[in-house]
């Protein structure tokens, strides 16, 4: 950990040498980010609510969804660019160095700049508190909802991971990414409800980008399930994790390099 935390720093370093391309980089994926959640407002808007969820109660979804999603992106964003990794053989160039090749990866770029991401996230999830503790919702509902991204953003992280471990054997991997993380964490901003049953398990068990948001925020709204509820995202954490890894470390062994 402490080899990791001086490459974050020297990638933080170099990053922050360029001031005003980091500042017009957050301010531009928080836009981007934000429009997610405003065609999700602009349904509500004309239907008022989608299966008995009122704006509210969907913008702690979104919020909790755009926030994981941020945090990840900040720091795992060369998970998210793999595919080039395998085409240009830039994954040789980390097995020589002498330490372990998926921290030298994870290291390497500290996206700062998606830190907009992560906060249009949480000033979403604000609005969203806002409006349920007018309607009732428990007090202890807020630093739940505030501490929860931490645990969605290693869900997100653990799929890019063993996303990027398939990629060892596919090579591309930019259609398995949209499939695997960007359309579950599009799912994610609305209630299970509104999917088919299939849908609600693939999102509860495979990908499990349901237990970010809908899991926890059903039962502290009332809509069901128990508190063990409440333990979703941990719990999804740790186990999405512990299977990222070893898809990794597998595919990783089995790796040939680029070319024929």
């Amino acid at each position: 950990m402490k080899l990791y935390l001086r490459l974050l720093g020297a990638s933080i370093r170099s990053r922050m040498q360029y001031k005003f391309d980091f500042l017009l980089t957050t301010i531009m994926y928080a836009m981007i980010t934000a429009l997610d959640f405003l065609t999700v407002a602009a349904i509500l808007y004309r239907y008022q609510s989608v299966a008995g969820w009122s704006i509210y109660q969907v913008a702690l979804l979104s919020g909790l969804a755009s926030a994981s999603n941020g945090l990840f992106r900040v720091f795992g964003s060369e998970l998210y660019d793999f595919e080039r990794y395998m085409i240009n053989g830039e994954y040789d160039n980390l097995l020589i160095r002498p330490w372990p090749p998926l921290l030298s990866l994870l290291s390497r770029n500290f996206d700062i700049g998606r830190v907009g991401g992560a906060i249009q996230g949480y000033l979403v999830l604000g609005i969203g508190l806002t409006g349920v503790m007018a309607e009732g919702a428990p007090r202890w509902l807020i630093p739940y909802a505030l501490l929860a991204p931490l645990a969605g953003g290693v869900i997100v992280g653990a799929i890019a991971m063993a996303v990027a471990g398939a990629g060892f054997y596919l090579t591309r991997i930019n259609d398995l990414q949209t499939f695997a993380i960007n359309a579950p964490l599009t799912a994610a901003n609305y209630p299970a409800e509104i999917f088919p049953r299939w849908l609600q398990g693939v999102l509860t068990a495979l990908l499990p980008m349901a237990a970010i948001g809908y899991i926890p925020v059903r039962f502290a709204l009332g809509k069901g399930g128990s508190v063990l509820s409440l333990g979703a995202p941990v719990f999804a954490a740790v186990a999405a994790l512990l299977v990222a890894l070893r898809i990794y470390q597998w595919g990783e062994r089995h790796y040939q390099s680029t070319g024929s």
